[in-house]
């Protein structure tokens, strides 16, 4: 059977049609919170590296400001952050000669989504080796590009989101590592987990399942045991100097430093949550805190379709282990390998999620999870292609108009993607969870604010965990010199994305000020600003 769409020609016109869209919307979006501290860290480490380079000078003036900073209780976390993003993207502005903050944001972002853009090719490669159909890869790599959250976050977010690009490159190399553990092979698949790694310390988990699921493969017999043992040791030396290499914080004093940022990771800073209209701190988040977040914002097919998908690997799992004594094997073939391995990798987060108790800003530390979600959707469109033509139709005619729905939503609330949620949630999620958590909209209300007050300087001041000095940073510089950062009582706006600080009220003085402007996305105020009387 022929699908209509299974063709390669389709595949160039959705990654024309992507990349496209990418480098005409990357200046659309603000700062998220972090970004102004991760990159001023950034640009500190990658002065240092180049004063070493170049004048060999160890002990310059940028090791001491690190030093420095690393005792420091207000910045002493983010010192601690492996920064092979950061350090990339202050090359190419060095080498591009890219001194203003407004431009030097917005290449941040136009590389975290070529970076994002790359990872959707590699997922396409994945897809079509694994189902040899253009339509299925064409289908997968749409399925995350229309995802409202991942799109916008695609731009901006150099956290969560490159650790999704890096988890879908990743997952391209371990299955060929796997499969064949050839010097090519084991050197891409090494450079790419040790970056995987670097950029979120979750990453350990994929080389784990990797190494077990080929020494599993091989545990009876000796003499390839030993071989595939060597090639894993090799892999984990690659990994484990890539991992140093992009994160100079270790340079130090390895050992110690790591156990510093293990440190860091088990007692993560307070966050305040609101959800299900209660104002909950990080640690005091219940157990389906994640999956609730993913229930209410992922597109509905999406849910329902790899909610099926994951069913029928499970099952299939099952029914593997049921006949192992017999078979003394999980998987017969490299497809069925590739699947249990996807398998995997989504259930090993999914029992972290459920257990760890510090979460907040949704479930954007999962993001990664929904790639591997896809796969489900796509592994159960496989499974039912060769049933009845017409059932499996009607399911991708289901996919296609959820997909076209949501791009139509993404193009009228752009660039607002990011407060996204799914129809079954959309009545009762107003007032009961977090919405603009990272401030984004800020760089709005300072455009609204600097179209609509003609004065030469105008102070404004944020309310609650929202900040005005990271956001104004990507205005061009006539527009920065106009804001006076300023305290609530002598401001002459506010803005309140709703966001409140750890264990702290907000406030607003109603005789001051009053409400001068509300941005709004699909019925939902995610900001507002307050002009004094």
């Amino acid at each position: 059977m022929k699908f209509i769409l299974n063709t390669k020609f389709y595949s160039y016109i959705v990654f024309l049609s992507f990349f496209f869209i990418g480098i005409t919307f990357f200046r659309d979006f603000g700062i998220y919170g972090d970004e102004p501290i991760h990159r001023w860290i950034g640009s500190i480490y990658y002065l240092h590296i180049k004063e070493l380079l170049i004048n060999f000078n160890l002990n310059n003036e940028y090791i001491e400001k690190i030093k420095d900073l690393s005792k420091d209780e207000q910045f002493r976390l983010w010192i601690l952050y492996p920064i092979f993003f950061d350090l990339l993207t202050e090359f190419i502005s060095d080498v591009l000669n890219i001194n203003s903050t407004k431009n030097i944001f917005e290449l941040r972002h136009l590389i975290n989504f070529l970076i994002f853009f790359l990872s959707l090719i590699f997922f396409y490669k994945l897809i079509f080796e694994r189902f040899k159909s253009y339509y299925f890869a064409t289908l997968g790599v749409v399925l995350i590009f229309f995802f409202p959250r991942i799109f916008a976050e695609s731009f901006y977010n150099s956290k969560d989101i490159l650790f999704l690009s890096l988890t879908i490159i990743n997952i391209y190399f371990s299955i060929k590592f796997i499969n064949s553990q050839n010097n090519k092979n084991l050197f891409l698949y090494s450079l790419t987990a040790g970056l995987l790694i670097n950029s979120r310390i979750m990453g350990i988990l994929f080389p784990v399942l990797t190494f077990s699921i080929i020494l599993f493969d091989v545990m009876d017999n000796n003499k390839i045991l030993l071989n595939k043992t060597i090639k894993i040791i090799t892999s984990s030396i690659i990994i484990s100097l890539t991992v140093i290499l992009f994160w100079p914080f270790l340079w130090i004093d390895p050992v110690k430093n790591f156990g510093l940022y293990i440190e860091f990771v088990k007692n993560l800073p307070t966050v305040e949550n609101l959800y299900f209209g209660q104002q909950l701190l990080s640690y005091q988040t219940p157990w389906h805190f994640i999956p609730v977040w993913m229930f209410i914002t992922i597109p509905i097919t999406t849910l329902i379709f790899s909610f099926v998908g994951f069913v029928l690997l499970i099952s299939k799992f099952i029914l593997r282990l049921s006949s192992i004594d017999k078979t003394n094997k999980i998987w017969f073939e490299k497809n069925e390998l590739q699947d249990f391995f996807i398998f995997f990798l989504l259930c090993l987060p999914l029992v972290v999620a459920l257990s760890f108790k510090n979460n907040f800003d949704g479930w954007r530390h999962y993001y990664y999870l929904y790639p591997l979600l896809v796969y489900h959707l796509l592994y159960f469109l496989h499974s039912i292609r060769n049933l009845k033509f017409k059932f499996f139709t009607l399911i991708n005619i289901f996919i296609i108009i959820n997909i076209l729905f949501t791009a139509k939503w993404m193009f009228n609330y752009h660039p607002h993607q990011y407060v996204y949620f799914n129809s079954i949630s959309k009545n009762f999620i107003k007032k009961s969870f977090d919405l603009d958590y990272f401030g984004l909209s800020i760089k709005q209300s300072l455009d609204y604010i600097l179209k609509n007050d003609d004065k030469d300087k105008i102070k404004i001041a944020a309310v609650g965990e929202a900040w005005i000095e990271g956001p104004m940073l990507i205005l061009d510089e006539s527009s920065q010199k106009r804001i006076l950062l300023s305290d609530l009582n002598d401001a002459d706006y506010l803005i309140d994305t709703f966001r409140a600080k750890a264990g702290k009220k907000k406030t607003i003085d109603s005789k001051n000020f009053s409400k001068y402007h509300d941005l709004v996305v699909d019925e939902k105020i995610i900001n507002t600003i307050y002009k004094k009387n």
